[in-house]
This record gives structure tokens, sequence and C-alpha cells, in this order.
């Protein structure tokens, strides 16, 4: 019996999701048909950048970079930047679309190849909550990494206080690990972070 070497396993991983790049742009369609997730490309900025004014103190509860996010060519930048370490990095940040309106934001933040960790963010305009969309999108993402990527673990770090968005990854079986504190400074204070975790069961 042979086993792959760590490096050749980072290889082939890295190889999986080049060739999703390749071929369908790394755009995401729930079961359901319903949400879309597409890869935010710089032509998207000031669409999505409308989307963040639009609700910009339901988002700054929770998101710490607003006041960094002041004009489109800021956005246009974070996603150029993010598009230019998808490949090495796994960095990936897709709009999330109901019926074709953008409704939010699912990122990849990085992954740790030698690990198969995903780090993984999200986001939706205030409109949008309350009605599974963030779930949907989710279980997308999460089919995604696990059996088309083959990643092990997806991990994602949410304020305590945050009980919306750790319900979501409570759905979809994600459990708490850990807790970092202090985890964030969001505008004058200080929140801790719990490190939620799932693992793939096909390991």
């Amino acid at each position: 019996m042979t086993h792959e070497s760590p490096g050749s396993e980072v290889a082939a991983l890295q190889a999986r999701l080049a060739r999703q790049l390749e071929q369908n742009g790394l755009r995401l369609v729930s079961t359901s048909g319903e949400v879309e997730l597409v890869r935010l490309e710089e032509a998207d900025a000031p669409r999505q950048f409308r989307l963040i004014e639009e609700n910009r103190q339901h988002l700054r509860e929770w998101l710490g970079w607003l006041d960094v996010t002041i004009q489109a060519e800021n956005l246009r930048e974070f996603i150029a930047d993010a598009r230019s370490r998808t490949r090495d990095e796994g960095a990936i940040e897709w709009a999330i679309r109901h019926r074709g309106e953008p409704v939010g934001v699912m990122s990849f933040h990085e992954i740790a190849w030698p690990e198969r960790l995903a780090s993984i963010g999200y986001w939706l305009a205030k409109p949008a909550t309350g009605r599974g969309l963030a779930t949907t999108a989710l279980r997308t993402v999460v089919e995604f990494a696990f059996d088309t990527l083959g990643l092990k673990t997806l991990r994602a770090r949410i304020a305590p206080g945050n009980v919306r968005s750790a319900a979501v990854v409570r759905r979809l079986g994600f459990r708490v690990v850990g807790v970092i504190d202090p985890g964030e400074e969001l505008y004058g204070r200080t929140v801790a972070h719990e490190v939620f975790e799932l693992e793939n069961p096909a390991g």
C-alpha cells in the first residue's frame, strides 16, 4: 500500500480547485436552484458596494471592515486581492444571489492546504435574513468543500453575541471547539470569538 506525501496531497487539492475554476469559474448553485454563489469580479464592486451602503448599520454590529470600505474602489481592491490569491491560498469571495439578485457574500478566507481546512465567513443584507438563505448558501459551500474539493474541515469564528450567525453554522452541524479572547476589535469594543468547526464525515 502506498500513501501520498503531504506535498503531493496539497498539489492534488490545489489541482481540484484549479479544475473547478477553469470549468465553471467556481459558480455554485443550491439544490433548489434558488440560491447561487458567483465568484466576485472587480466589475461587481459598484453593485456590491451599493448593497453594503444600504445595509451599513445592520452589518456594522458584527463586521469590522466597514470603516475601511467607504467607496466602491475599496471593495474593488479587496476583490482583486482575493482573486489573485485563489489558486495558491484558496481565497474565494462569492456573491450570494437569490433569484438573480445579490443578497450577501460567502467567503473562503483561505485554505490551509496541509490541514485541508478552510476558514469561512458570510454576511447577508438585512432584508434577506430570516429566510434560510444563509443556511442554503452555506450548505452549498459545505458540499463543494467536502465532496468536490475533498477538504477535511471548515472553520468559522463567530462572536458569542452573534446569535443568528451561530445558528446558521449550528444548523449544519458545526460545533464549538474553542474560544479566542480577545478575538476582534469592533469600533471601540472588544469581542471574543467562538471557533466553530465541521468535519468531513468521509475523513
